[in-house]
């Protein structure tokens, strides 16, 4: 034995060491959830779907704007042009409810049935979020009457984690939200964390950068949702995204510092006009003790006392406000240029041709097919849901079925030529055809016409007798 073995820990008490070194250095599930909240609480991706949502309800930067001379006007006007171009864009694709193309009759009324005012009303609302925050989501999820049902999660309380580049398939996602509880007789924040996984929830509440397990939640369930109290767990991760664009990039990062020049420079022209006064008074030998009393007799009396050889004269004050105007146009045109937008205060728009107007609605009409294309495979993605909550209920298989989603775009168009289209089409379209482009037509518009042609058969069965009016199948 050597002496330095006198000295040193037996062999196992070395290994014990080495051991608990080695799991201390791991990393724990719940810490990296952690430290995945805290990057993404700090994102920039994070920040810019808040700013996103601030300047959709016009809260913009240009509401943080000092004036240090007390005496100075400090205008602050606020333009929506991110409203007005999102509600643009929503009002053109999802104003109209969507056609569901199948053939199968019975799963076609079950669509209108489940894609109802509510749900298209919903899907027009997270169409707005993902404009303004470049991404949204859906949460299917089972009701207290067992229903499927479909929720907003704000887009800023999730953080997904993807099973690829593309962003299209979901391992598992995060969502993190803050309630109000009352803790020792005062209201406080509580900031609640929820992971879905494949495998069901965990429940956490976080504090000081830590996540604990959330025991009124029930810590962990190994399930995603219960019909009639059996538990059952989504084949897919249960959450369904609608991107405005394959970047998920937000339209405030392309507009944002356009709408922050336009707001600066409308405000710093308003103070110009609000502060240089409309007249400048020369006085000349004047025979009152101070300015105020000029300007009070003045306004009082009409009149001024003045001195021996004392005079009073006024300048006139130019205001040259006309380079700042011009600038002011320039940028609002690249607002609406940049943002792909319609500016409806051009007057070329108002008895424009129908060749003009889809030239003018070209950039508009662009951008909405990239979100038509985004929105189609997500509304695919939702249906896979529906199709599968109908089996596990006994509604019927449909999983195999069909199904073009059509979107029915509010699309401009001049009236008169389309009518005089639709007039010199007799003959060369059918019927149905011709009515279906004509811009008066609707629905109800066909229905009443089919009541129309039986009233009128009905009218001929009574006048010639049944049996000597045929019609045409």
């Amino acid at each position: 034995m050597l002496i330095e073995d006198l000295y040193r820990a037996p062999w196992h008490e070395r290994m014990v060491k080495v051991i608990e070194g080695m799991v201390s250095s791991v990393i724990t599930d719940n810490d990296m959830l952690a430290k995945e909240i805290q990057e993404w609480e700090n994102s920039e991706t994070r920040n810019n779907m808040i700013t996103g949502e601030l300047y959709y309800l016009n809260k913009t930067d240009i509401l943080k704007k000092e004036q240090k001379i007390k005496w100075k006007s400090n205008q602050k006007l606020a333009h929506g042009f991110a409203k007005k171009l999102v509600d643009q864009k929503i009002g053109y694709l999802l104003s109209k409810e969507p056609t569901f193309g199948t053939e199968n009759k019975v799963y076609s009324k079950i669509m209108q049935e489940t894609f109802d005012r509510g749900l298209l009303k919903k899907i027009k609302n997270v169409g707005k979020e993902a404009i303004n925050k470049g991404i949204a989501y859906l949460y299917p999820y089972i009701n207290e009457k067992g229903d499927l049902s479909f929720m907003k999660f704000p887009s800023e309380q999730i953080i997904p984690f993807w099973g690829d580049n593309e962003h299209m398939k979901l391992i598992s996602f995060i969502r993190v939200y803050e309630i109000s509880i009352y803790m020792d007789g005062e209201k406080k924040k509580q900031k609640k964390v929820e992971y879905y996984h494949s495998g069901g929830i965990k429940f956490f509440v976080k504090e000081n950068n830590r996540l604990i397990p959330d025991v009124p939640a029930g810590i962990e369930q190994n399930f995603h949702f219960t019909i009639n109290d059996k538990p059952y767990v989504w084949e897919n991760i249960p959450l369904i995204h609608f991107k405005y664009n394959e970047e998920e990039q937000p339209l405030i990062d392309s507009i944002k510092s356009l709408i922050d020049n336009f707001n600066l420079q409308a405000s710093t022209n308003a103070d110009l006009l609000a502060d240089i006064p409309k007249f400048i008074y020369k006085l000349i030998n004047f025979g009152g003790e101070d300015l105020s009393e000029f300007l009070s007799d003045l306004n009082k009396y009409m009149a001024v006392k003045l001195d021996e050889n004392g005079d009073v004269d006024k300048l006139q004050a130019e205001i040259q406000t006309d380079a700042v105007e011009k600038e002011i146009d320039r940028n609002r045109n690249s607002i609406y240029e940049f943002g792909r937008g319609v500016d409806t205060r051009e007057e070329s728009l108002r008895d424009a041709s129908g060749v003009a107007l889809r030239f003018r609605y070209s950039d508009l009409d662009m951008d909405c097919n990239i979100l038509e294309a985004e929105f189609q495979s997500s509304i695919e993605h939702m249906i896979w849901f529906i199709n599968h909550y109908l089996f596990m209920t006994g509604k019927g298989d449909f999983t195999k079925e069909k199904i073009n989603i059509i979107f029915n775009r509010d699309i401009i168009i001049s009236e008169t030529e389309a009518i005089d289209s639709c007039g010199k089409s007799v003959g060369i379209l059918d019927d149905k055809t011709i009515r279906e482009n004509h811009p008066w037509y609707t629905e109800e518009v066909e229905a009443r016409l089919e009541e129309q042609k039986k009233e009128e058969i009905e009218g001929y069965q009574d006048t010639f007798g049944k049996d000597d009016v045929t019609v045409d199948e």
